[in-house]
Formats: C-alpha cells, structure tokens, sequence
C-alpha cells in the first residue's frame, strides 16, 4: 500500500468532521463545511493539519470568503454564520430564507441561494444585514460570480438563472442538463455540474447559451477552477480534470470516495468527501 507521500494522486488526505461537504480557501487556509457535525474545520495549506474546528449553525453545508471573513450557510438554521479567520469566532449570524445552501461574493455583496424558499438573499458584508430578496424558480444548491452577474442553480427543472447584480433582477434562464447542482466561473465561460445527467455545461455568459456538453461519469457535484482547468467532482471515486479550451476531459485521479465540493488554493486542489469524514489534497498533474 502507498504512503500518502508516494501517491501519484494525493498529496495529503486530511480527517476532518462528519460529513464535509464544501469548501473555500481564504490565501492562507482552507475552510471545510462538516454539515453532519454543525462545525468548520480550518487547515494549514502547507502542514495539511486541522488548525481549528468552530461551531456554527445547523447542518452547514456551504461557505465563501469575502477578502476577510469565511461566510457558511447553515441549511437546517435558515442563517449564514460569519467567521473572523483571524480569531476563528464566529462575529455575526445573518438570517435568510429557508434551507440555505449555496454562498458565493461578488466583489461587494454576498449571494445565498435559500432553496427552501426559492428565492436568493443578497448581503451586505459590511453591516451584515440582507439588503435584498430575489426570487428564483426552484433555487438549487449553488451561486457563483461571472465579473457581472451572479449566476444561480435551479434544481427543480434543467435550468441556471442570470441575475443582474446591479438591479438584483433575473435577466435570463438558460437550459443546462438535468439537475444541476454545481457551478463555476474559469474567467471566460460558466460551467454547471448536471448532477442526474453525469455531464457538466459549458455556458457562455455573454450570449446565454451552451456551448459544449462534456460526459464526466455519475453524478457530478462539485467543480472548481484552477486557472487554467476545470475540475470535477463526483458520486464516483474518480475526480476529472477538463480542458476548457478543447472541452475533453484530460485526466483523472481516483480519490477512494465520492466527493462534493472542490477549490483551489494557488497549487492544489482541494477535495471534500463525505462519506470518508475527510479532505484530500490534489498533486498538479
């Protein structure tokens, strides 16, 4: 059997809480949702140790960093948790629809999709209150930032929703595969994780339309962006690497467990896998 430091694929698996299911990195550590144990696990990127695990709402299942605080959406609280990364206190609770899920920033505001109430809460980090509500067919479990506009899952049909941040209206929908249930921004194109179709959506955001549908094996649920490749995470135990300028997937690496959320930290990407209570820690390859 490999030590971890003779996988080809992982540089370091991290135990974590029950159940970790998105992640976020701040420049300095990765923040890990554990929604089965209603805390936040901290890592070092360069020890790959835990360094602090903080308390904060009910089932926490999504979090963003705004520049200088980690934001989490409690799903079962019907709240957004604030942590101070310098403190790891939790210094603010926001509440918003019901069951919370998705969180992203936009450079000024933050974005959480309340799929319990099929609308989106937008909040002002600075005075910590929701400045506006906006309502959106079958919210789903996901919200990412495209420069301009925000850009929301719709879990109940095969749709993504474009949200104008300027007026906070929807300005289009466009048709992805079925169940979409993750999405992310590479700085040209929006890409949406087709969880019951085992593909993933390449959209472009300037014309509303898809321009590339690429098979990734069952149940795709998380994706990241690592500057130059799309990443994909999935019910099965393998994680995809794509080309977003040739839309093949141009690698893989098996991870032992299916995985959810994913983010990059300047050199590695991240892994959260639920059902091994861990995060794995990608090479470059």
């Amino acid at each position: 059997m490999l030590q971890w430091y003779q996988d080809p694929g992982a540089a370091a698996t991290v135990t974590v809480g029950s159940f970790p299911t998105a992640i976020a990195f701040d420049g300095t550590s990765i923040w890990v949702t554990n929604s089965g144990a209603d805390t936040v696990s901290k890592i070092h990127t360069a020890t790959n140790t835990v360094t602090a695990t903080i308390d904060v709402g009910s089932v926490p299942v999504g979090a963003a960093f705004d520049g200088s605080h980690i934001w989490v959406t409690n799903n079962q609280g019907a709240n957004v948790s604030k942590i101070d990364p310098a403190t790891n206190n939790v210094i603010a609770v926001v509440t918003v629809g019901s069951r919370p899920r998705g969180i992203a920033f936009d450079g000024t505001s933050i974005w959480v999709t309340n799929t319990g109430s099929d609308t989106v809460s937008k909040i002002d980090p600075a005075t910590n209150k929701v400045t506006n509500t906006v309502d959106v067919e079958s919210t789903g479990d996901a919200v990412a930032f495209d420069g301009s506009h925000v850009w929301v899952t719709n879990a109940g049909s095969q749709m993504v929703s474009k949200i104008d941040t300027a007026t906070d209206k929807v300005t289009a929908t466009v048709e992805v595969g079925v169940g979409p249930s993750a999405v992310a921004f590479d700085g040209t194109n929006l890409w949406v994780a087709n969880f019951n179709s085992s593909n993933v959506s390449k959209v472009d955001p300037s014309t509303n339309t898809v321009t590339a549908t690429i098979a990734v094996g069952i149940q795709p649920a998380g994706l990241a962006f690592d500057g130059a490749n799309i990443w994909v995470g999935s019910g099965s135990t393998t994680i995809r690497k794509i080309n977003p300028t040739t839309n093949t997937v141009t690698g893989t690496v098996a991870v032992g467990s299916p995985s959810r959320g994913l983010a990059f930290d300047g050199t590695n990407v991240w892994v959260a896998r639920p059902g091994s209570n861990a995060v794995t820690k990608l090479l470059p390859f």
